[in-house]
């Protein structure tokens, strides 16, 4: 069955590249959302490339913005098969709300730990480095004087 699309909607319709680039995501991203069921192209090229409608965009950030709020993906299909099927499951969203506030906790637990080595020494003193339990300082230092020469280069 060929998709018939009018001139106007064909305007609105984005190419794989066009979207990646507007939404700051990669290719290797977007497969990865699709396959996961929380995007779709509205159509394809006779030449089988993928189309995807202005509204992929808006999607595209709020699936971002909710991964860096820690949901999983699995967690984001819920939320956004609610949201499409125009009803949300309180109780799931206040338990799905609960639990990334537990990840958000740990995760800040974390890092004050780390800050608490690091600082220190980003004020001269060295001797957390002699910690046995923060060899970590010294493997996250290198590693991030490692990142600067890459981006650098």
């Amino acid at each position: 069955m060929k998709t018939v699309i009018t001139v106007n909607a064909f305007k609105a319709l984005q190419t794989t590249s066009t979207l990646c680039k507007a939404a700051n995501v990669t290719r290797g991203q977007l497969r990865l959302y699709e396959e996961e069921g929380l995007i779709a192209p509205q159509s394809r090229t006779e030449a089988g490339y993928r189309q995807y409608g202005s509204d992929t965009l808006d999607r595209l950030k709020a699936i971002k913005h909710l991964k860096e709020l820690g949901f999983t993906l699995g967690e984001i299909a819920l939320l956004l098969s609610d949201r499409d099927a125009g009803e949300l499951d309180q109780p799931a969203i206040q338990r799905l709300a609960s639990e990334v506030v537990s990840k958000i906790d740990e995760r800040i637990a974390g890092l004050k730990v780390i800050r608490g080595y690091v600082a220190p020494v980003a004020k001269g003193d060295m001797s957390a480095l002699q910690d046995e339990d923060c060899h970590f300082v010294v493997e996250f230092m290198t590693a991030l004087s490692g990142e600067k020469r890459r981006r650098r280069a």
